[in-house]
């Protein structure tokens, strides 16, 4: 219990994007180590969060007191119940905070996502399929938020099954309010709420968007509803396709604005579904739902994943090639990411050292930046100029 309360004080310490925490933890040898003596790793740490630890480990007591009172259990990379398929992605959480049901080694896991503002026909069909995976004797993870996220989870619900909710924040700082009643009937049916914030964390745009890799991570597909071609559907897709995870899409209504992120998916070779059989087909999971098992090994890649588009500019004859220049009217953070990309495609490390930003702050503006289209997330934690740099003759 030590090492993962030590695991859970350096969650809190430490920021949750980036690799730096993978280094320090090879660096040390255990999380307990780095908590009893962070001094001894402050050229990795920094002084800002070799304080941060030390003062996380000095308050450890009450957080095992907030964990057993708020009925928490910790889930370190390496324990049993730690979810397969997750523990496979390029950044998965050191450390799961799970409510309810502690065992997430389903052996089928469905994520279902969409808008929080849908229509009442994506929210009829998203709960009709939803049920209708949960019969089957998958479990559908969700974010529970309003609108779709919720509606999956009151599906799998209404067939008995099982549900896991991914938040964007602390257990005890649960949002949004509206759906306390739903979290506590996912408790209450066998259900789990899971977090990668200890207590006390509260949300933010960043957290919403950066545990939706946990949502994709978990599960072998993804099943997008409904959502804005802009969206944190777009981005949970995103991070499916980056893992070779399948991508399923509810055709809609192309008058629809939150029917457009479904329909490009789909133009893109997303499978469209109507109903739960043309997941599990595709998926091959056509056993009952005592049955159903994992497929061997890491999920292949499908037609599913989207091939690397070329920049205009790459798309010209090679005597008129056109060069990339800094999208204007941005912000001086971004600018200096846009600038670290003119030289080419650049890893998560290369991003730090060319723009100077603590890897918690350049990993919530990556994110901003990926919505806003001023940046391309690529496989392997690496990211390309976006389609708003703007080309000119060389």
């Amino acid at each position: 219990m030590t090492e993962a309360l030590a695991m859970a004080v350096l969650a809190g310490a430490l920021p949750a994007y980036g690799r730096r925490n993978r280094a320090l933890l090879a660096a040390g040898g255990s999380a307990e180590r780095l908590c009893r003596d962070p001094g001894a790793f402050g050229e990795l740490l920094g002084p800002e969060a070799v304080a941060a630890v030390r003062k996380g480990w000095l308050e450890a007591e009450r957080l095992a007191g907030t964990l057993e009172r708020e009925r928490i259990t910790l889930l370190l990379r390496d324990d049993a119940g730690y979810p397969s398929l997750l523990r496979e992605i390029h950044n998965p959480p050191h450390v799961l905070f799970v409510a309810g049901e502690p065992e997430l080694s389903d052996p089928v896991c469905i994520a279902a996502v969409g808008t929080r503002e849908p229509s009442e026909y994506g929210l009829r069909h998203a709960r009709r399929i939803a049920s209708e995976l949960a019969e089957a004797g998958c479990c559908v993870v969700s974010g529970l938020a309003l609108g779709i996220d919720a509606a999956c989870h009151r599906g799998a619900l209404d067939a008995r099954g099982r549900t896991v909710a991914v938040l964007g924040g602390a257990l005890d700082e649960f949002y949004p309010k509206e759906n306390r009643p739903l979290m506590e009937r996912i408790l209450s049916e066998g259900g789990s709420v899971v977090s990668e914030y200890p207590p006390g964390t509260k949300p933010s745009r960043y957290s919403f968007l950066h545990r939706n890799r946990i949502i994709a991570g978990m599960a072998l597909g993804v099943f997008v509803a409904e959502g804005r071609q802009r969206s944190g559907a777009l981005r949970t897709a995103g991070c499916a396709l980056e893992e070779g995870r399948d991508v399923f899409a509810l055709p809609g209504n192309i008058d629809e604005a939150t029917s457009s992120l479904p329909n490009q998916l789909i133009s893109e070779g997303a499978k469209p579904v109507t109903c739960a059989s043309d997941i599990l087909c595709e998926l091959r999971l056509t056993e009952s739902a005592p049955a159903i098992k994992r497929r061997s090994g890491a999920p292949a890649q499908t037609s599913t994943k989207r091939p690397a588009k070329p920049h205009p500019a790459a798309q010209q004859p090679e005597a008129q090639q056109a060069v990339l220049s800094v999208p204007e009217g941005i912000g001086e953070r971004e600018e200096s990411v846009c600038r670290a990309l003119l030289s080419g495609t650049q890893d998560f490390d290369e991003l730090t050292a060319a723009t100077g930003l603590a890897d918690d702050e350049l990993g919530a503006l990556l994110i901003e930046m990926e919505l806003d289209g001023l940046i391309e997330a690529l496989p392997g934690n690496r990211f390309s100029p976006g389609e708003r740099f703007s080309p000119h003759r060389a």
